[in-house]
C-alpha cells in the first residue's frame, strides 16, 4: 500500500513538474517568422510563404500550431490546413525537439494586385501529456507587394507610338536650335538631325546635340480609379492602373519625365494618388510599387475635379497630358481639352467588351486623341 501511496506521489509530482516547466518555459527561446522568399512580383506569378521555426533550448516542443491570417487573393496552392472566407485563415503544426529549426515553404500564387501584409501570429502549444493549451501571440512584419499586371509589348505599342509620337513633334517645335547644351547617347525617339556625326564616329556610336529647350515638358498621366465592387468596374479600374505602370516605365527608360497623379488611396498614406515627378529607370519599381498600394473604390474624388484642379496648379506648364478612365460621360471631353489648351493630349478609353453601345463616346475632339482599349 505505501509503495502505491509512495508511486501516486511520484507521479504527481512529475505531472505538476512537468506543467509547471511548460507553462513558464514553453516560448522562451522561441522563434518563430512568417515571411516571403521576395519583396514583389507582378499580378499572376508565384511566389513562396516561409515559415521557419526556431526551438532554441532543450525543451522538447510535442505540438506545435502556428496560426496566422493573410488575404484571401495570395492564394496557396494547396488548401491543405487553410480555410478562406474574406480572409485565408492558415493553421500548420510542428513537432519541435530539443535545438531544432525547421522550415516549411508554401507556394503560392498572387491573384490581385496589392500590398500585403502579415504583422502577428497565434503560436499554440501544449506540455508532454497534452492536458495544458499554452498560447502565444508573436510579431511579425512581414510586406509584400504584388506590383500591376504586365502588358504585352504588341497590346501597349498603339497608344505608346501616340505619346511619343507627340513628344517629338513638340521637340521640334520648342527646343531651340542655335543653344547648344552638350551631347548623349541617341535615343530612338530623337530626330536624325540631331545626330553629331563627327562625334558620333570617334565614338563608335550614334550621339546626338543637345539643345536649349525654350519651354520645359512633361508627361503627366491623369489616373481614374473610381468606383468597385463589380468584375467589370473592378477588371477596368485594374487595367487603367497596369496601362499607367506600363507607359510610365517605358518613358522612364526613354529618359522622358513622367508625374501619375490620380483619385485612388494610397493605403499606406491615406492621401491620393500622387507619384511626383520620376525620372530615370531606375524609379520605375518605385512607381509600381506605389501603385500597388492604390486603392479603388466607390465615393472617390470625382476625374472631372481632378483634371480642373490640376489645371489651376499647371498654369502655363507645357505638359502632355495622357487621361486614363473607363468614364464615358462627355461633360470629361471639354475639361481634359481645356488642360491641354492648344496642346495635343492623350485620352485611353478602357471599356469592356458588353459595355452598351449608347455608352460609346464620340471620337470627336479638336485637341484630345482617343484611344480605345478593349477588356
Amino acid at each position: 500500500m505505501l509503495t502505491i501511496i509512495i508511486l501516486l506521489l511520484v507521479l504527481a509530482l512529475v505531472f505538476l513538474g512537468q506543467r509547471y516547466l511548460f507553462r513558464y518555459q514553453w516560448n522562451k527561446n522561441l522563434e518563430v517568422h512568417i515571411g516571403f522568399d521576395r519583396e514583389y512580383v507582378f499580378c499572376g506569378e508565384d511566389a513562396n510563404l516561409i515559415e521557419t521555426i526556431v526551438n532554441n533550448k532543450y525543451l522538447p516542443l510535442p505540438a506545435l500550431e502556428v496560426g496566422f491570417d493573410m488575404s484571401r487573393h495570395l492564394a496557396f496552392r494547396s488548401e491543405e490546413n487553410s480555410s478562406v472566407s474574406d480572409m485565408t485563415y492558415r493553421r500548420d503544426i510542428f513537432t519541435a525537439s530539443v535545438k531544432q529549426r525547421i522550415t516549411r515553404t508554401l507556394p503560392l500564387r498572387a491573384q490581385k494586385r496589392g500590398y500585403y501584409r502579415i504583422t502577428s501570429t497565434t503560436v499554440t502549444s501544449h506540455d508532454l501529456l497534452m492536458s495544458e493549451k499554452l498560447v502565444d501571440h508573436m510579431p511579425q512584419d512581414s510586406e509584400f507587394y504584388v506590383l500591376p499586371r504586365r502588358i504585352s509589348v504588341s497590346e501597349i505599342r498603339i497608344p505608346y507610338s501616340k505619346i511619343m509620337g507627340m513628344l517629338v513633334s513638340r521637340r521640334r517645335v520648342y527646343d531651340d536650335p542655335f543653344e547648344f547644351a552638350g551631347i548623349r547617347d541617341y535615343r530612338r525617339t530623337d530626330p536624325m538631325k540631331n545626330i553629331n556625326w563627327k562625334a558620333s564616329a570617334r565614338n563608335g556610336s550614334l550621339l546626338v546635340n543637345l539643345h536649349e529647350s525654350t519651354l520645359s515638358q512633361k508627361v503627366v498621366i491623369l489616373l481614374d480609379c473610381e468606383g468597385s465592387g463589380t468584375a467589370s468596374i473592378d477588371g477596368l479600374n485594374e487595367t487603367g492602373i497596369s496601362i499607367a505602370a506600363e507607359l510610365c516605365e517605358r518613358m522612364l527608360a526613354d529618359g522622358i519625365s513622367v508625374t501619375i497623379l490620380g483619385n485612388g488611396i494610397d493605403t499606406i498614406t491615406g492621401k491620393p494618388l500622387n507619384t511626383g515627378e520620376l525620372t530615370g529607370r531606375n524609379t520605375a519599381l518605385y512607381m509600381r510599387k506605389l501603385l500597388s498600394r492604390i486603392i479603388c473604390k466607390n465615393g472617390l474624388t470625382p476625374m472631372l475635379d481632378v483634371i480642373q484642379a490640376q489645371k489651376e496648379r499647371s498654369g502655363k506648364e507645357n505638359n502632355l497630358y495622357v487621361l486614363i478612365s473607363k468614364e464615358q460621360k462627355i461633360r470629361l471631353m471639354p475639361a481634359f481639352e481645356s488642360l491641354a489648351a492648344e496642346h495635343e493630349a492623350v485620352w485611353i478609353l478602357p471599356y469592356d467588351r458588353g459595355m452598351p453601345e449608347r455608352n460609346k463616346m464620340t471620337d470627336t475632339s479638336r485637341h484630345v486623341e482617343l484611344v480605345r482599349w478593349r477588356v
